[in-house]
């Protein structure tokens, strides 16, 4: 068991080190918070925020027809926040700088989404 947990732990902290990217998460999809290398933050309410953020995403795909949701991205003058689910059970949470470039940090995402989906 502690060897999953190492490896988790690893593949957050290492997506620290991503160009633009300043935090990542992995948080369950009824909002705990399983792994975090997050700057200063309150680890329970980006939990649940994120999952809250996730589930809306859904609806909303549904409701208007749009397929699967593959992600989320909300753009503030700081920075991103950037989501992507992990399974039907967690999701990926990222903090980019305002100049990064989402569209190579959302692949690199991707890719670690899916070794994150198999470890859990």
């Amino acid at each position: 068991m502690s060897s999953r947990v190492d490896s988790i732990n690893k593949i957050i902290r290492d997506f620290e080190t991503v160009p633009g990217v300043e935090g990542a998460a992995l948080v369950s999809a009824d909002g705990l918070m399983i792994s975090s290398a997050l700057p200063e933050v309150e680890q329970e309410r980006v939990a649940a925020l994120s999952a809250a953020m996730l589930s809306i995403g859904e609806k909303a795909t549904n409701e208007f027809d749009r397929g699967a949701l593959l992600e989320i991205y909300v753009r503030s003058e700081r920075g991103y926040t950037l989501l992507t689910s992990v399974g039907e059970n967690a999701l990926f949470l990222v903090l980019a700088k305002a100049d990064a470039q989402i569209g190579l940090i959302f692949v690199d995402m991707r890719r670690m989404a899916d070794s994150l989906l198999e470890i859990l």
